[in-house]
């Protein structure tokens, strides 16, 4: 995959999961919560935090990754649901900076609803000690419930169940087409910078002359570029798992590569689960397989069972899903 997981935290941790696009410094922090097991490198390279809703447990980190950031010249980039942007301009202001104002560091917050709906947002800036500013955001949004953070990089999401608003999480990776060395050999064409170009499909009118004729991008991109699959990752925590939201959720999360999903409790105790608002084993495991996961990575268990330990935990997901394993630094 072009993706590196990191669990900042085991099973039972406060949830926090770091995603590394390869050959890339800019790094994704799901939720916020433990960051014990992230190092401080790796928090220097945090662009975007995503909060999947304002529960302390998914929060707690958040003045250690600032801590971290103070000086940094690469900028937070923070999206969560309705309440992300008041909240987090409530902690930037819980400190006195006036021994800052030489830090180029500053906070960028969007709150995530519909694309037809106002953008609710702020700038904080650090050499500003952190005062709340219009919001001046170059955020695209690419779709319904879609935010472009980078050309090959989306993410989407979707409303959960946890009696606060609270989101589910989908990030896409979209992958060149793959290049052809042996035809373009066989063509009589030696590889160059026109590779980029060809790849490059803003270039409609792009062509070469092929064995004395002529050849548009369609029949160049027919015959020397194979399509790939985008590579998809879902995230998803805090939520009881009942229809139709997990026929939602089904297809929302529809051939991803791996999803990452609470099971806080044991297949045996799902009245519980319900009344709490969480997900069982079962659930999380039946999700992955009617979704088509190729992975199921879990994590968020319920510290009822720290003592006994979260093999079983797993045993009860591979039972329906085999290819589950747990998340953990």
């Amino acid at each position: 995959m072009n993706f590196r997981l990191k669990p900042a935290g085991g099973p039972f941790d406060d949830p926090a999961l770091l995603v590394c696009p390869n050959n890339s410094n800019n790094l994704l922090l799901f939720d916020c919560g433990t960051l014990h097991g992230l190092r401080t490198k790796d928090l220097l390279k945090v662009r975007w935090l995503v909060l999947s809703h304002l529960h302390i447990d998914h929060l707690i980190g958040f003045d250690h990754l600032l801590r971290v950031r103070l000086f940094s010249d690469l900028p937070l980039m923070v999206f969560g649901p309705p309440g992300t942007t008041e909240v987090i301009g409530h902690r930037l202001k819980g400190y006195s900076w006036n021994l800052t104002s030489g830090s180029p560091f500053w906070v960028e917050t969007i709150d995530l609803s519909s694309p037809l709906a106002p953008i609710v947002g702020a700038t904080y800036r650090c050499e500003e000690q952190f005062d709340r500013e219009e919001l001046d955001s170059s955020v695209l949004f690419s779709g319904e419930r879609t935010l472009t953070l980078r050309e090959d990089l989306s993410l989407s999401w979707y409303p959960v169940d946890h009696g606060v608003p609270c989101y589910c999480y989908l990030l896409r990776k979209n992958l060149l087409a793959k290049f052809s060395q042996e035809m373009c050999i066989r063509l009589g064409l030696k590889p160059g910078s026109w590779v980029q170009k060809l790849l490059d499909s803003s270039d409609e009118d792009f062509g070469l002359e092929v064995e004395g004729e002529w050849r548009n991008r369609e029949w160049l991109s027919e015959r020397l570029l194979s399509h790939r699959d985008d590579e998809m990752i879902g995230y998803l925590t805090d939520t009881r798992l009942v229809e139709p939201l997990f026929q939602n959720l089904s297809k929302f999360f529809y051939k991803v590569d791996i999803l990452a999903c609470e099971t806080a409790y044991l297949a045996s105790e799902e009245r519980l689960a319900d009344k709490n608002l969480h997900m069982t084993t079962h659930q999380g495991a039946n999700l992955a397989r009617c979704c088509g996961a190729k992975e199921l990575h879990l994590f968020h268990l319920s510290r009822r069972y720290q003592e006994s330990g979260s093999e079983r935990h797993l045993e009860e997901a591979r039972s329906i899903f085999p290819q589950a394993r747990l998340l953990k630094a």
